[in-house]
């Protein structure tokens, strides 16, 4: 059984599409939750008549006092009855096998807990920025996604290992929910995804999870509750910070901390050349200052 779960906010347009593309797959989930954030209620009953349609069991969720995604997630999680459990974007479109996909990983691998498919439509990126990426981006901030993005007909059809799973393509058995919970108190978005599949890899071991480049869909990255250059960075900048005093005594972090801070930084400056304005780098001086401060055993900065 194979619960489908979708965190949504004010994107009607962009939820039918991916619920179109989820009631178009070879393989329909048993389960589709939705939990919808939104202003209005105004994709509920159009959500109802595109669903009944087919043999998909619907969960809609409609509460506007669930506190952002993370929160969302883990009350779609209370609800869900799958042994895999399956996170979506509201803002994709999948390819019509992705959850055939999803399902033959975990059927041809018993030990396997987690795993993320590929976004295959990822905007081109300058030739060195993969290499810069991982140049900067080392230990426990090592992302073996970049440079997978976007270039899925190069990968091969074997699952990857990863300690990092997208979070708006990720599927987990049941049985990570039982024993890693989703962290409310620390205000992650950016980081929720990497954080939790994080402390599953330590719980179980980096064995159990990887990247499934069998699974593929699109992201088109709505422009609806998308942060601009300055909150971007400091919400980037804060939560890479908090993600550090999570796993400090970790071998190596506090040096592979600095390199990610030259990297991050350097990047800001480029982007505010880029866009003229000093937007990014206030961000990174605002964010950095916001991790330092945050407390983790309180979920707040601290003076």
């Amino acid at each position: 059984m194979i619960t489908v779960i979708i965190p949504t906010k004010n994107r009607h347009e962009d939820l039918l599409v991916a619920v179109n593309s989820i009631i178009t797959q070879s393989l329909h989930p048993t389960q589709l939750i939705i939990v919808d954030q939104s202003e209005t209620p105004v994709s509920k009953s159009v959500i109802e008549d595109l669903v009944k349609k087919t043999r998909i069991n619907l969960t809609y969720i409609y509460d506007k006092s669930i506190t952002g995604l993370v929160h969302a997630k883990k009350v779609g999680v209370s609800f869900s009855t799958g042994e895999i459990v399956c996170f979506l974007e509201d803002d994709i479109e999948l390819d019509k096998s992705y959850l055939q996909e999803m399902k033959a990983a975990f059927e041809l691998n018993p030990t396997l807990l987690g795993c993320c498919g590929v976004v295959t439509n990822l905007g081109s990126m300058p030739n060195h920025y993969t290499y810069l990426f991982h140049l900067f981006h080392r230990g426990i901030f090592h992302d073996q996604r970049v440079g997978m993005h976007g270039f899925t007909e190069q990968l091969s059809t074997k699952l990857i290992p990863s300690r990092y799973l997208s979070g708006g393509t990720s599927a987990y058995r049941r049985k990570v929910f039982e024993n890693i919970s989703y962290d409310l108190k620390n205000d992650f978005f950016m980081l929720e995804d990497i954080d939790f599949s994080t402390r599953a890899a330590d719980y179980f071991g980096d064995a159990h999870f990887c990247i499934n480049p069998n699974a593929k869909l699109a992201h088109y990255m709505s422009p609806i509750n998308r942060a601009v250059f300055e909150q971007k960075y400091v919400r980037k900048l804060r939560e890479f910070l908090v993600f550090y005093k999570k796993h400090k005594n970790k071998p190596k972090s506090t040096f592979n901390l600095l390199l990610l801070l030259t990297g991050l930084l350097l990047e800001a400056i480029s982007m505010s050349l880029k866009v003229r304005g000093f937007s990014p780098l206030i961000g990174y001086m605002k964010g950095f200052l916001a991790g330092v401060r945050w407390d983790i055993s309180k979920g707040k900065q601290c003076k």
